[in-house]
């Protein structure tokens, strides 16, 4: 016979006001608070007290101290630690969980479809911007995790803030605004115009690492406004600008704004990557003390404007950009110059200064107007209007695939033009033995009205010359002196400077050096250092 119904099993059930001391084992349901009760026993039993014992489920209230934690160590119980003066530090999970948070604690979603700008903007505010932000146990790490984030105005970022994400296109930004996609403002959520009022803290303090600010319109990544000590470590900048387009002011990945009462200063960027915009990074207002170290720059119409804007007067405008470093990165498929240091007439010599290229990596694909090698439209590589900048031990490889290029009958745009120094890494050749015909040893591109200081030694079997050689050039001409210190007797080799003209056009002309030898049995080799003042 089948069986059709089975009686309920009954326990306790009630108001949480009416629960009794349930019996060992006998369980309690509380019905107004849907949470779940078993009683302990007795002490005699074994029960560590008398009482009833909470079981966890998703309508318990007391589950941060339900659940607690002691810090074990990496080789947990096999090797106790003590956390304590005297025992172990006991944590509840709710303690020990916020100790990190993350954006989607405040809503956040990631999806690449819901619009997360007020989430992440309410997680910023009461992270750094409430009241509390004064009590630096509030400034805590916010996490993005690997996700698209879109939003369509601008984040502001408060003092203090300290962003992390996954990486750089794992951790996406995504604004679709007429706006940057992200600008920093004070503790009272003020921004530019108003940053300090009534006694706001400035934006400073802030880091950002492992994100990828995306702008899907032409407007800017990040815009840092009157902010100190702001460092930004292996993020993103990824415009919407197509290689070969038009300038465009409004689309740069990196800018300052500043006012005279309240500058930037010490802004450093650190493996980051700058792509799609026309301008990837565009200073004119007062800032010092901006680094940009192992960076990657590349798709854009300018790789850095500095100073177009600054007149000597404006608000924040005064003095422009100095103290600039860019070092170790690399730099293709952009335009016109990489550097540009830009001045009017009106403030050459008092705006922006101390401009330093160290050791960057400068494409084929820079100052060719998208066009190639041997693009009549070329400009320099870099270009410095006003004082106090140089380039040190930079790589140009447009001029050196110029150089190995016979086809190439064009006199060269030079890679540094303006008012600047520049220091080329140092070189080795070889120099055959029995040359009378006088042999193209390097070209220096569009040297006309520069000088040239070339620092060498030569050694040819047992003897040796230390030397310099000091080149003047101009459109008529060029003149040198070549003064040097020899062991021994005459080792056989001369120097000369000689103005190359590859095409019919005049001006911009190239310098060669070059050299001839004696017959002694011997090459000789040459090693030097380039030092041109433009």
């Amino acid at each position: 016979m089948p069986i059709v119904q089975i009686s309920r099993i009954q326990h306790r059930r009630g108001k949480r006001t009416d629960l009794p001391q349930l019996a060992a084992g006998e369980l309690g349901w509380v019905i107004d608070e849907q949470r779940l009760f078993i009683g302990n026993g007795t002490v005699s039993d074994g029960a560590p007290a008398v009482g009833n014992t909470e079981i966890v489920t998703a309508g318990s209230s007391a589950f941060s101290s339900a659940l607690t934690h002691v810090y074990k160590g990496y080789l947990g119980d096999s090797t106790p630690i003590t956390t304590g003066t005297s025992g172990d530090v006991t944590r509840t999970l709710q303690q020990v969980l916020d100790d990190h948070v993350s954006v989607k604690a405040f809503d956040a979603k990631g999806d690449d479809s819901t619009n997360d700008t007020a989430a992440i903007q309410r997680a910023l505010d009461e992270l750094y911007s409430d009241t509390d932000q004064d009590d630096t146990r509030a400034r805590r790490i916010l996490f993005f995790p690997a996700g698209i984030y879109r939003i369509n105005s601008s984040l502001t970022i408060p003092p203090y803030a300290h962003l992390v994400g996954e990486g750089p296109d794992k951790t996406i930004i995504r604004n679709s605004g007429n706006n940057p996609v992200a600008v920093t403002e004070d503790d009272d959520g003020q921004v530019y115009g108003s940053i300090g009022n009534s006694g706001a803290t400035t934006p400073t303090q802030i880091q950002i690492s492992n994100i990828t600010f995306r702008n899907t319109v032409a407007y800017g990544g990040v815009s840092i406004d009157n902010a100190t000590k702001v460092y930004f470590n292996n993020c993103k900048f990824q415009g919407s600008y197509a290689s070969g387009g038009a300038d465009n002011s409004n689309s740069k990945a990196v800018t300052v704004r500043s006012t005279t009462a309240l500058p930037c200063s010490q802004i450093i960027f650190n493996q980051c990557q700058f792509t799609k915009f026309a301008r990837l990074v565009d200073l004119s207002y007062d800032v010092t003390n901006v680094r940009f170290n192992d960076c990657d720059f590349n798709t854009a119409y300018y790789g850095a404007m500095l100073g177009e804007t600054m007149d000597g007067s404006t608000n924040g405008l005064t003095i422009g950009p100095r103290d600039i470093q860019f070092s170790g990165n690399s730099w293709s498929t952009i335009g016109q110059q990489a550097i540009y240091v830009k001045q009017s007439s009106s403030t050459t010599g008092t705006g922006t200064r101390n401009v330093i290229s160290s050791g960057n990596w400068y494409a084929s694909t820079v100052g060719n107007n998208f066009e190639g090698i041997g693009s009549v439209n070329e400009v320099p590589i870099i270009q410095y209007d006003n004082d106090e900048c140089s380039s040190v031990m930079d790589f140009f490889e447009r001029s050196d695939l110029r150089r190995s290029d016979g086809s190439s009958h064009m006199n060269p745009a030079p890679e540094l033009q303006g008012i600047g120094v520049q220091d080329k890494a140092i070189k080795s050749q070889t120099l055959a033995d029995n040359t009378s015909s006088a042999t193209t040893i390097n070209e220096y591109p569009a040297l006309a009205g520069k000088g040239l200081r070339i620092k060498y030694k030569i050694v040819r079997g047992t003897l040796d010359r230390t030397g310099e050689l000091v080149v003047s050039a101009s459109t008529n001409g060029v003149s040198y002196d070549d003064t040097f210190t020899e062991s021994g007797t005459d080792i056989g080799v001369e120097l000369t400077a000689v103005l190359d003209d590859k095409d019919s056009t005049s001006g911009s002309e190239t310098v060669a050096l070059k050299y001839t030898t004696t017959s002694t049995g011997s090459d000789a080799t040459l090693d030097y250092q380039t030092t041109i003042i433009a």
